[in-house]
């Protein structure tokens, strides 16, 4: 089959397209839930960190567990698990039991980042692994775009238990077509064509281990350190934007549920833009700079806008204006999900070889998750003290970091020594038989 290489970073958005409905559904319900069990906000906020706690800290083993496992298997556990926590969500019941299944579905999730990574490191050519990652990565929001207004409507004609459960059956349909089409590696599908197989660069890993004295090369130079800030900081701007905008429209502007699902869904029809042209606005850049300088303007500039825009949105929200805030909000997913094909892409030019990109990116995502788990306490205390648009005001200091990290703690001697010893592993590979 022409470019099957497509069809399966094709399948990898529709299961992160499904992943970010399933997530989006608590954000939306959380009106109607309050109203159902009296949670106040401190006690949303903990169910919404004891999730992100679970996913953070899952991810570092999840890295490794993709590596251990596969692409092919690996995402039928991952996706068949938290669809399954998904359904079971309505029958939480009491605080605990809202804890314990958050947490066990976030957990499932964990990994898919890392098998994002591993699916553009495995399946797209070189100058194509920016691309390959963030269109399959676009359906982080494409998920909150259409989950925000299918779960909105839902929510109000039929209850919001029926949002969870309708949205975990979605994931078990797409189980059966993961496991028919997808495999591991290229060379491991015989109806991939040689054309293809020779764009791709037919590497195998099936003799390969992780480089872990390349991994800690990693984590212990001044690349890593920087590539640590960068994923901390940039979890709790994501986390701000991503989940928390429909309780802002709902407790700010005072918004119907499904006024409020709709304006925060124009926030991720812009996220989509911002990843979908992230991969090709990136490749772009690698393609006129050298990588590190590249890597730079493609992280630095859209961050800085996304900046200028919160500052903005501070203004509009003052004035009540909660239209023009909304739009402002957008325009921020716009701007920073620009950056993702700079600095999420240079985990996979940085690691050692293709056996540890699991687990090095599941490290980076870990952090990121954790950071983000954090935010939900942080951003509900500060918006029950101060309101909602301060508590949003608060991405600024972590963007300031974001932008201090890029640009001045990553180095260019360790970051092309990092690139160097990559692509020299990556060389080493026998090419598979064919």
């Amino acid at each position: 089959m022409a470019r099957r290489r497509y069809l399966i970073i094709f399948l990898m958005f529709v299961v992160i397209f499904i992943n970010y409905m399933d997530r989006v559904n608590f954000a939306v319900s959380i009106p109607a839930i309050r109203q159902e069990f009296g949670f106040d906000l401190h006690q949303i906020g903990k169910i919404a960190f004891v999730w992100g706690l679970a996913y953070g800290v899952f991810n570092f083993p999840g890295g490794w567990i993709a590596d251990r496992l596969g692409l092919r298997w690996g995402m039928v556990v991952a996706l068949g698990w938290w669809s399954v926590f998904t359904i079971a969500t309505p029958f939480a019941g009491s605080l605990a039991g809202w804890y314990a299944v958050r947490a066990l579905m976030g957990a499932g999730e964990a990994p898919i980042w890392p098998y994002n990574a591993k699916t553009a490191n495995s399946w797209a050519a070189p100058s194509e692994r920016s691309t390959a990652y963030t269109w399959a990565g676009s359906g982080q929001y494409v998920g909150p775009a259409v989950g925000s207004l299918l779960a909105g409507w839902i929510v109000v004609r039929f209850g919001w238990q029926w949002s969870f459960i309708l949205f975990g059956a979605a994931g078990l349909l797409v189980l059966p077509f993961w496991i028919v089409i997808v495999r591991d590696r290229p060379e491991q599908d015989r109806r991939l064509s040689a054309g293809e197989r020779e764009i791709i660069g037919n590497r195998s890993t099936a003799s390969e281990s992780a480089d872990w004295a390349g991994i800690r090369a990693v984590f212990f130079s001044r690349t890593g350190v920087g590539m640590l800030l960068i994923y901390l900081t940039f979890g709790y701007v994501l986390f701000t934007f991503l989940y928390w905008v429909p309780s802002y429209m709902f407790y700010t502007f005072h918004m119907s549920i499904l006024k409020s699902a709709v304006w925060s869904s124009l926030g991720s029809v812009l996220g989509f833009a911002g990843f979908f042209l992230s991969g090709p606005f990136n490749d772009y850049l690698v393609r006129h700079f050298d990588r590190l300088t590249a890597r730079r303007i493609g992280a630095a500039l859209p961050m800085a806008i996304a900046a200028c825009c919160v500052v903005l949105s501070l203004l509009t929200a003052r004035s009540g204006a909660g239209q023009m805030t909304a739009i402002l909000l957008g325009l921020v997913q716009l701007a920073m999900n620009t950056t993702v094909g700079a600095w999420a892409v240079s985990i996979i030019d940085i690691s050692p070889n293709q056996a540890s990109t699991g687990f090095v990116y599941g490290i980076f995502n870990g952090v990121l998750n954790v950071m983000g788990a954090f935010n939900s306490i942080i951003l509900t205390s500060l918006a029950s003290t101060y309101g909602f648009p301060l508590a949003f005001g608060s991405a600024l200091a972590f963007m300031a970091v974001f932008l201090v990290s890029i640009l001045f703690v990553i180095d260019r001697a360790s970051y092309t020594s990092l690139v160097e010893r990559a692509q020299n592993a990556r060389a080493s590979i026998p090419a598979a038989p064919r």
